[in-house]
C-alpha cells in the first residue's frame, strides 16, 4: 500500500509542470512541491498544525529569497498554484488512505513524508547555496 501511495503521488506530482529554462526556479518548485505535500500530511497527522500559517511562512522565506535571487511575479504566483495543486492531490490520496478518519494510519506513511521533508531541506540548502554565491 505504501508502494501504491509512493507511485500515486509521483505520478500526480510531477516535478516540472510548469516549463521554464531557469533552474533556480526549477528548485523553487521543488522545494514547493515537496513544503506542500509535508504541510498537508501535517494538516491531516499532526493536532493543532496550522497549515495557513506554514503557507504565509513559506511565501514569506520565497519573497525574502527573491532580494537575492530574481523571481518573477509570475513565476511567484505559478509556484503558488503550484502549491495548490499538490495540497489538494495530497488530501485527496490521504483521504482514500483512510488517514482522515483513522488518524493511526499516519504513521505508517511518516517514512514517505520524512522523505519529502528531507527533499525539501535538500532544495533549500541549493536556495541559499545559490544565495551565498551570488
Amino acid at each position: 500500500m505504501i508502494t501504491r501511495f509512493t507511485i500515486l503521488i509521483l505520478f500526480l506530482l510531477p516535478l516540472n509542470d510548469v516549463r521554464s529554462d531557469n533552474s533556480v526556479y526549477n528548485i523553487f518548485q521543488d522545494f514547493v512541491q515537496f513544503s506542500s505535500s509535508v504541510d498537508t500530511y501535517s494538516d491531516v497527522c499532526i493536532r493543532d498544525f496550522d497549515q495557513d500559517k506554514a503557507k504565509r511562512d513559506l511565501f514569506d522565506l520565497i519573497d525574502t529569497f527573491t532580494e537575492n535571487i530574481e523571481l518573477s511575479e509570475l513565476e511567484i504566483s505559478k509556484l503558488k498554484e503550484k502549491y495548490f495543486r499538490i495540497n489538494q492531490s495530497t488530501r485527496s490520496q490521504l483521504i482514500q488512505l483512510g488517514l482522515m478518519k483513522e488518524k493511526n494510519l499516519c504513521r505508517k506513511y511518516l517514512k514517505i513524508f520524512e522523505r519529502f521533508d528531507n527533499k525539501k531541506n535538500e532544495s533549500l540548502m541549493k536556495i541559499v547555496e545559490i544565495i551565498d554565491e551570488s
